[in-house]
């Protein structure tokens, strides 16, 4: 088997994530890392112990030998790096959200498949162990014909400052979680056409810190009559949830991914790094990695690497999803359903859509 030689791009949490997945998986290896900042350049270099370390991308891309690279890096950086690895000839695992304008999703498909390069879309909900079992009994006809599928992903907010702000993130809830829910229900179903969008959302815990949405809802109705509603949050206190509930014609299924492992504690002042997060009852996880998929997730696209056979989320499943969000800010900021295929107004963020009516009816009122 021909082991994958990855460069990772970043040095945050999800950078973290992707080196502890890659680490346990045989025949791939993080040989290079890049990161714009030194003190964290050397921590995390020196923590997964990878030889060769970059303070640019490009002279990665340049000066190491690699088969792919992973872009963990924050959203407005997606598009530019995607697309330097892809003209160097590498594949690439995109972090969500796959960039941020429709243009920047076309450019790196067609780039992609002008060098006869994968990117595949690091939508990791599509690979839970949990979920997947939930698709299999759909699939095999076990709760009759599905007619609705509901998912949830919150919690009380980003784990860094960028994530707030317009220029770097694009979007509040919507782009960070909301994301995962459309793809979800998107995969679940066999991925339909969704052919219009109902969104609704508001800032309603972090004002203090942002303009953007920390709040969302989201209706989809698909080609097959079939429909999805989502909620996504960062307004959630007291822990996170990522829950589905699917319903068909002969039964449904529940399936709650982080409350359901059979274990609950309770502790009075918390544990582990971040204590405030589980003080009182909590639901530890026995094996969070896998639990969430990632190692499966990668696993699968350096499949797809060595065969050369499409990935099961790629940068198409990512442009999909980036059109259904901006509909969903339009549909918020407009009052209406939106259609699909939907042509968004030439903005830098899709946020802006829903920011420039907010802006427009403050100075109206």
């Amino acid at each position: 088997m021909k082991t994958i030689r990855v460069g990772m791009i970043g040095s945050g949490f999800i950078a973290d994530v992707h080196c502890q997945a890659i680490a346990r998986l045989p025949g791939a290896e993080v040989v290079a890392h890049c990161s714009p900042s030194e003190g964290s350049r050397r921590l995390f270099s020196e923590r997964w112990k990878i030889p060769e370390t970059y303070p640019d991308h490009r002279q990665m891309l340049a000066s190491s030998e690699l088969d792919a690279v992973v872009v963990a890096t924050r959203n407005h950086l997606h598009a530019p790096i995607a697309l330097d690895a892809i003209s160097a000839g590498k594949n690439v695992i995109l972090e969500k959200p796959l960039c941020l304008t429709l243009a920047e999703a076309d450019e790196i498909i067609d780039a992609a498949r002008q060098q006869g390069v994968l990117v595949c879309y690091a939508e990791e909900l599509c690979f839970v162990p949990k979920y997947v079992r939930v698709k299999e009994l759909v699939d095999k006809g076990a709760i009759g014909s599905v007619y609705r599928v509901n998912q949830v992903e919150k919690h009380e907010g980003p784990y860094s400052p960028w994530f707030w702000k317009v220029k770097e993130a694009g979007g509040g809830i919507l782009m960070d979680m909301g994301c995962h829910s459309i793809e979800f229900a998107r995969w679940l179903l066999g991925k339909p056409r969704v052919r219009a969008v109902s969104a609704f959302m508001d800032t309603v815990l972090h004002s203090d810190k942002t303009e953007m949405e920390d709040d969302v809802v989201i209706h989809l109705e698909f080609e097959t009559g079939q429909r999805a509603l989502l909620e996504s949050s960062w307004a959630l206190l007291g822990g996170m949830d990522s829950i589905t509930h699917v319903f068909g014609t002969a039964g449904v299924i529940h399936a709650d991914l982080l409350k359901g492992m059979g274990l609950k504690m309770y502790s009075a002042a918390g544990f582990g790094n971040n204590p405030d997060s589980n003080r009182g009852w909590s639901f530890p996880d026995y094996e969070w990695l896998w639990e969430n998929g990632y190692p499966q997730e990668d696993e699968h696209f350096f499949d797809c690497m060595r065969s050369g056979s499409e990935p099961l989320e790629s940068a198409e499943d990512g442009r999909q999803v980036l059109e259904i969000m901006y509909a969903c800010y339009a549909s918020a900021a407009e009052g209406r359903t939106i259609t699909l295929p939907y042509s968004p107004p030439d903005v830098a963020a899709p946020v802006e859509i829903w920011l420039q009516s907010k802006r427009v009816g403050r100075a109206g009122g």
